[in-house]
């Protein structure tokens, strides 16, 4: 850490403040983790603390202006913790007098050495500071490195700020006139929402509302720590369509904003002070001072001040002139408040030689041959500088929260061990996420040492040592997702876990994986997402089950793990939204599935490819969306099943069903082939409800032979030949797709229960298609080659033969039935 002496006998320091942060789930579940801190380190220069004192008259405004403050300078790689805030009162914050100080700026800050003050209510003045986690302004005591305080927020009318503490003052009750210009036209109120009221369906954010669906966008300029702002969007405006679900008023759109009342309804919500002015208001107001407007005003719903667009983009260009405006508008997105975004530049400035020297070194070191090693170190270091500047592209960029938080580098360290790894001194504190890939036999302290702050660390192919590489991965301690795939993951001894210091992990994902000994997730208390496919488990893994660990777990996914023989009890995994326990050996269901302990939230039930004898109860999981119990032995269809429950789809292929209870709605998204249903009233039911869904249930078992016989059930001796020789000359290649359709009505429900009159239609239609005209033949050729259902596609060339030959209709071909047979 830099010391430096200044003229006035007291020390400058360059210190680092740490703040953390947690990482967003794998698919589409509710936030469950609160807001911790991610080891993100941002740079403060304190200048104004250690300045000289210069004499003023009032000597209480000198105690609090040039108080000094010691302060001794050591490396420490631990996180600084913030302290803890014992005063809440604004009162305690105010100084004696503000003599000295001078007016208030256009921001309403009076700047006094390098210190802002701000205006309060009854004719008061505070020091304030810039909260590094939120970017909102707190009073301070002169005494803090970092403010305490309650977060303050200005009136733009009287230019005094206020403590951001008056939540209530500023909702309202939602009202039916409000809401109406907004309505989704979904209908979403059987769906289960997210811990936050939101419901996440098919890449957008919803939420219900007196019985009507909206949809949403996180309003991050309004959100607070505190609450969460959405705002409702029509879903025909231009706003409505980013694609990361955040708002964004220069895209255009009536909205309004909402939050969660503390009686869990929604509500309306001011974004400025009553009294004050609206952040959507035509001025240069932002009441929060949350993000600085940094974007040009064209486009946008508030003109901005082009003073301060043109400074904000102009400070990161002044430091890096290669930053285009979307670098740094990314920046900013980061960093926010003007002040925390100077000094993050002023490191990245002062530190960008020595990395840049470094790097330089370590692209030249190589004297071999190999043209590919050259070209590989160069794109590394081309990487690295850009994303140390902050110059990343949008596959880069990493969010949390639907928040920009810095970029994923993918790093790929050769398939020769004895080559030096790209190790240097400076940190790399823009990457959130680091890919590795290679097989490098040295150890990676040196290089993890730049990324001691990620959160989210992936491992591919990795064949170095394996053992060292864990104990390297347990020092990484803001680490939260660990995901390995197609690497060795074996413990120096069998008497070692695997991940002993890991405890803070929220996502563990190893995929083919060879893993040794076997895994244990004890003491994961956190852990939210697990996910261990095709490793070759002996068992559940032990601490599985254990609370708090089991409340908190939204996926559990043990694919193709065929040594699992016991499912899993997951009758207290209350937040559970994803089950697979599909290529093992399961035989019974898992316990707690249907009870009213048992996971009511969960959306994905995968058991396929198991000896499952027993169909597990689906009764109370009302947010079900997907389940498959194909390709296991269960004779009886699933308890629990209704018209709403799976939403999307119920796969039975190949089971032993052999009906479908009268209680069961049968709609789409039923997979039913390969089952060995043989009830007449069941293939009636799949006949009725194909005419009212328009949805094929396929039977049987897929057919890639094109022959007769199945046409041919109880025709006259004296007809074979005459139908024999028809179908030859219907089988060319021209016909071959036409006639392929007509092969799939062997699995339809029709030919188990309809065969005589199904197979009189396609007679019929063989002979009026041998006796067409070309031009007809090629019309009915392009509907049956277009038509994707062959039950539509035979009515639909029905009604076109009508066209050519009005009085056409197709008779019986042969003798009927007896009345009574079935096929």
């Amino acid at each position: 850490m830099p010391v430096k002496q200044s003229r006035g006998g007291s020390v400058r320091v360059d210190t680092d403040v740490r703040t953390h942060s947690t990482h967003s789930s794998e698919k589409n579940f509710s936030q469950a983790g609160t807001a911790g801190r991610d080891a993100k380190v941002s740079r403060v220069r304190v200048d104004d603390t250690w300045q000289r004192s210069t004499s003023v008259g009032d000597a209480a405004v000198r105690e609090t202006i040039a108080s000094t403050l010691t302060v001794e300078a050591r490396p420490d790689p631990l996180p600084v913790q913030k302290p803890i805030a014992f005063y809440t009162s604004l009162e305690n914050y105010r100084i004696q007098s503000a003599a000295v100080l001078p007016d208030a700026d256009s921001e309403g800050l009076r700047v006094y050495k390098d210190r802002q003050y701000v205006d309060v209510p009854d004719a008061g003045v505070v020091l304030v500071g810039v909260d590094a986690e939120t970017g909102l302004y707190r009073a301070r005591l002169s005494s803090e490195l970092l403010p305490s305080g309650p977060w303050m927020l200005r009136d733009i009318e009287s230019g005094i700020w206020h403590p951001h503490n008056d939540f209530s003052t500023r909702t309202d009750p939602l009202t039916d006139a409000s809401l109406q210009n907004f309505r989704s036209g979904l209908d979403l109120g059987s769906v289960e929402p997210g811990v936050d009221g939101v419901i996440r369906h098919n890449g957008k954010l919803y939420v219900v509302i007196q019985e009507h669906t909206y949809q949403v966008l996180q309003d991050l300029d309004a959100s607070r720590p505190e609450y969460r702002v959405w705002r409702l969007v029509n879903p025909a405006d231009p706003v409505a369509t980013d694609s990361a679900n955040i708002y964004r008023a220069s895209l255009g759109g009536e909205t309004v904003a909402i939050t969660r009342s503390e009686q869990d309804t929604w509500v309306s919500i001011l974004t400025g002070l009553r009294g004050g002015m609206d952040r959507n208001a035509p001025a240069d107001a932002n009441p929060f001072n949350f993000h600085r407007p940094w974007l040009t005003g064209a486009g946008q719903s508030t003109p901005q001040p082009p003073a301060l667009v043109a400074t904000t983009r102009a400070q990161v260009k002044r430091y890096f002139a290669d930053s285009t405006d979307q670098h740094a508008d990314d920046f900013i997105a980061r960093f926010g408040e003007a002040g925390v975004a100077e000094s993050e530049l002023q490191r990245i400035h002062l530190e960008f030689p020595q990395l840049n020297r470094e790097i330089a070194a370590w692209e030249t070191g190589y004297k071999g041959n190999d043209d590919a090693e050259r070209s590989r170190r160069l794109e590394i270091g081309a990487k690295m500088r850009r994303l140390f500047k902050w110059q990343g592209d949008s596959s880069e960029k990493v969010y949390r929260d639907g928040r920009l938080v810095g970029f994923e580098l993918e790093l790929d360290l050769g398939r020769r061990s004895n080559l030096s790894l790209p190790e240097f001194s400076i940190p790399l504190r823009s990457v959130e996420s680091l890919v590795l890939e290679g097989s490098p036999s040295r150890s990676l302290v040196n290089m993890f040492a730049m990324f001691s702050h990620i959160d989210s660390l992936e491992v591919r192919r990795f064949s170095g040592e394996s053992h060292e590489l864990l104990a390297e991965i347990a020092r990484l301690p803001a680490l939260r997702v660990l995901q390995m795939r197609d690497s060795k993951v074996w413990a120096s001894s069998i008497d070692h876990e695997l991940f002993p210091h890991s405890t803070r992990l929220q996502k563990l994902i190893l995929t083919n994986c060879s893993i040794w000994p076997d895994l244990s997730v004890r003491g994961m208390a956190d852990l939210r997402v697990l996910r261990v496919r095709g490793c070759a488990l002996l068992g559940l893994p032990p601490g599985l089950g254990d609370m708090p660990a089991a409340a908190r777990l939204q996926v559990l996914d043990l694919f193709h793990n065929p040594a699992i023989t016991d499912a899993p009890d997951v009758t207290h995994m209350s937040e559970l939204r994803e089950l697979n326990l599909s290529y093992t050996c399961i035989w019974a269901p898992p316990r707690g599935l249907g009870s009213q302990n048992g996971p009511s939230r969960l959306e994905t039930l995968n058991l396929s490819q198991t000896p499952l004898a027993q169909a597990p109860s689906l009764r109370g999981m009302r947010s079900l969306l997907e389940v498959d119990l194909s390709h296991t032995q269960i004779k009886d269809f699933p308890d629990g099943v209704t018209s709403e429950n799976p939403v999307v789809s119920l796969d039975l292929s190949y089971t032993g069903i052999t009906s479908i209870p009268d209680s069961v709605e049968i709609r789409a998204g039923f997979e039913l082939t390969g089952t060995l249903l043989s009830d007449p009233v069941t293939f009636r039911r799949l006949i009725a409800a194909r005419r009212q869904t328009g949805t094929d249930f396929w039977l049987g078992r897929t057919l890639y032979d094109l022959v007769i016989d199945h046409w041919m059930h109880n025709v006259p001796q004296e007809q074979h030949a005459a139908k024999a020789s028809l179908w030859v000359s219907l089988i060319n290649p021209t016909n071959i797709p036409m006639m392929r359709k007509i092969r799939d009505l062997v699995r339809t429900p029709e030919f188990q229960v309809e065969r005589s009159l199904l197979q009189r239609r396609v007679w019929a239609f063989f002979e009026h298609f041998q006796r067409a005209s070309l031009g007809e033949q090629e019309t009915l050729r392009d509907i049956a080659f277009a038509e994707p259902s062959p039950g539509k596609m035979l009515d639909r060339l029905e009604e076109e033969i009508r066209k050519f030959d009005p009085t056409w209709q197709n008779p019986p071909s042969h003798h009927l039935l007896k009345p009574g047979r079935v096929g």
